[in-house]
């Protein structure tokens, strides 16, 4: 992996072992970042509030924040550590939303859109055949993630176009997110008007996919409609994918017009020039 000088390096989506589908240790991540140029990491575990999750649906919050004090006096003149929590849905689960949301000190909270409805999965098959054809699937997901960008209680929407990662075996065409320009500039505008942001996801480039997560595209007609807050973020589940393909978004944002990216204490956004890799530790 290769980095650029002066680049200022961040992760704003990593997951641990408090993650139900991660074994990797927090302390682990935290090395992992410091050897990749990281300097400033959110760990943000999954919160899942659907009762089909085949996987459990809440980690251990008191257990994960006491980790992360742990961490963060070990590696805290190397590594910025914030509290982050990535909740499945909250849009349709505002009860446990507000609840844990409420309870703890979070510093970033992403928003995602695993599941289009409670029974549906939109990483499965079922997905791509439940609307009739799989075009009209990718559709009815965008659709849906509008009422995640008005309702749900978040600070970044992650991962926009999630299914793409899985898409290629239910296919029968090549998927082009510039189809649903009409439905995902509304789901812009609503993050916009809410003083929310987006994220760059490099996690798609490890599966052998040709874009992000959104693409190019996307960050483009983001910051053309006046979007300002723009994270980036591994999404990785290994220690060797923290920061994994971090210098590329930044290179996207920059393409787009960005010149700042967003960093996150107690959910409330900071700007940081793409460039400037003189960051506060504390």
């Amino acid at each position: 992996m290769r980095y650029h000088r002066g680049v200022m390096r961040v992760d704003y989506h990593v997951h641990t072992e408090f993650s139900n589908d991660c074994l990797a240790p927090m302390e682990e991540q935290c090395r992992a970042a410091i050897a990749a140029g990281v300097r400033q990491i959110a760990f943000t575990e999954h919160e899942e509030n659907n009762p089909r999750e085949f996987l459990p649906f809440s980690f251990d919050h008191p257990a994960y924040l006491q980790e992360l004090a742990r961490c963060r006096a070990r590696y805290g003149d190397r590594l910025l550590i914030r509290s982050g929590i990535e909740i499945s849905e909250p849009h349709r689960y505002t009860v446990e939303t507000a609840r844990v949301l409420r309870r703890y000190p979070w510093d970033f909270v992403l928003g995602s859109l695993h599941w289009i409805s409670a029974d549906i999965n939109t990483g499965t098959r079922e997905f791509f055949t439940a609307y009739g054809d799989w075009r009209a699937s990718f559709r009815a997901y965008f659709r849906e993630m509008l009422n995640l960008a008005r309702y749900g209680d978040f600070d970044v929407l992650a991962h926009m176009d999630y299914p793409a990662r899985y898409c290629a075996p239910y296919i029968d065409g090549v998927y082009d997110i510039r189809e649903y320009e009409d439905e995902i500039r509304a789901v812009l505008r609503a993050v916009i008007e809410r003083g929310k942001g987006i994220e760059i996801n490099t996690a798609s480039l490890r599966m052998r996919l040709p874009a992000t997560c959104p693409p190019q595209c996307v960050v483009d007609w983001y910051r053309a409609m006046g979007g300002e807050l723009l994270t980036v973020g591994s999404d990785a589940h290994r220690s060797d994918h923290v920061g994994a393909d971090i210098d590329t978004a930044l290179l996207m944002a920059r393409q787009a017009g960005f010149t700042r990216i967003t960093l996150y204490e107690r959910r409330r956004p900071q700007q940081a020039e793409i460039e400037d890799a003189r960051v506060s530790v504390c």
